[in-house]
């Protein structure tokens, strides 16, 4: 046992890529491992004696905010945080820390350890997907705004002429000015459904508990025009609380259960249930699903990239409804996801975290 804890001593001594120290119940520090001077540059002379809060930002608060994450591993056991941290040459990284007590055979504090690892990369990469999303944000507003306003105008002027000069026109071309309005109807519409792609995956207003089966109703509110018109029958069994904004999880379910309506078949009024199965203790499966017209399996990744449709014109839409679906759903940290085949209907599936 001595031998197996000398050789696990010294493996944990030199793992660089993490920093793990010990302190005692003061927040000192009295051992140390590679990773320490790996991660943050200081040496053992430099480091030993030295108060865990060195390496804590702001220097000003450092000490209190120590001592605060102390008392949350002596009453819990553990505490993580995730935070900005201080070099010795004054430069920060982007670490997450996980403090533990340490207690004796009589439950005793002994002191603590911590373990480190840098995070930077994933910040850089986070930040600058944040970036790309913000820039795709103003994008699109400014394509809304622009391309709209000039669409605007054909579709009055072409109106316009088939109104007012509707007798000199020959049928050829009141059928062009009829094809000229119903394209500028059709690029409206797609600029629109661009505009809230790109809004689909920003906060405009703070995440708030979101009964499901208040949002589902909400949905069918909207819906409930076509689902008259087509005889739909929508059910739901009871659907956890989420942490969410409002408007976006009855888009969620506005996006797929109109979806299912649109993909129904003909030869049947549109069925479609709604239920949710517990992962784990946190995470729970939501599933839609429908007897429509399905579609081969191999297309079940297909049909959420954005502009992607699989049928031919007499299905309208702009194929953008799914592509929204997915970007709200991993904007909560989910994944959603299809299983179908021609004829059979569809099961839509998507993973929340509950509240």
């Amino acid at each position: 046992m001595e031998n197996q804890e000398a050789l696990y001593r010294e493996q944990i001594e030199q793992l660089k890529d993490y920093a793990l120290f010990f302190t005692d119940v003061n927040g000192v520090i009295k051992t140390w491992n590679a990773g320490v001077e790996h991660l943050f540059g200081y040496s053992e002379g430099e480091w030993i004696n030295q108060h865990a809060s060195i390496i804590f930002t702001p220097a000003d608060q450092a000490v209190t905010l120590y001592e605060a994450e102390m008392r949350i591993a002596r009453e819990q056991g553990t505490a993580s945080d995730i935070r900005w941290h201080r070099k010795k040459d004054g430069t920060e990284l982007f670490a997450n820390g996980v403090l533990s007590a340490v207690l004796d055979s009589a439950g005793h504090l002994q002191g603590f350890t911590k373990i480190i690892s840098d995070e930077t990369a994933r910040k850089q990469l986070e930040d600058s997907l944040l970036a790309a999303n913000t820039a795709l944000e103003q994008f699109a507003y400014a394509a809304s705004h622009d391309l709209q306003e000039p669409l605007r105008s054909i579709a009055i002027y072409a109106q316009l002429l088939l109104r007012e000069e509707r007798e000199q026109l020959s049928s050829a071309g009141t059928e062009y000015l009829a094809f000229i309005t119903s394209s500028a109807a059709k690029m409206n519409t797609l600029i629109q459904d661009l505009l809230i792609y790109a809004r689909a995956g920003v906060a405009n207003t703070p995440p708030a508990p979101a009964p499901l089966d208040q949002d589902v109703e909400a949905a069918l509110s909207q819906l409930a025009g076509v689902i008259q018109e087509t005889g739909a029958r929508v059910t739901h069994d009871p659907l956890p609380v989420i942490t969410a904004e409002r408007h976006q999880t009855t888009r969620l379910f506005v996006n797929l259960i109109s979806n299912a309506i649109k993909y129904r078949s003909p030869e049947r009024a549109p069925t479609i249930h709604i239920s949710a199965k517990p992962i784990d203790d946190r995470w729970t499966t939501i599933s839609l699903a429908d007897n429509g017209i399905g579609f081969a399996p191999e297309h079940a990744e297909k049909i959420f990239d954005p502009f992607t449709r699989l049928h031919g014109p007499e299905y309208s839409g702009s194929g953008v409804g799914l592509a929204i679906c997915r970007r709200i759903v991993e904007n909560w940290g989910g994944r959603i996801w299809a299983k179908s085949r021609p004829g059979e209907g569809s099961i839509f599936h998507f993973t929340v975290l509950r509240s």
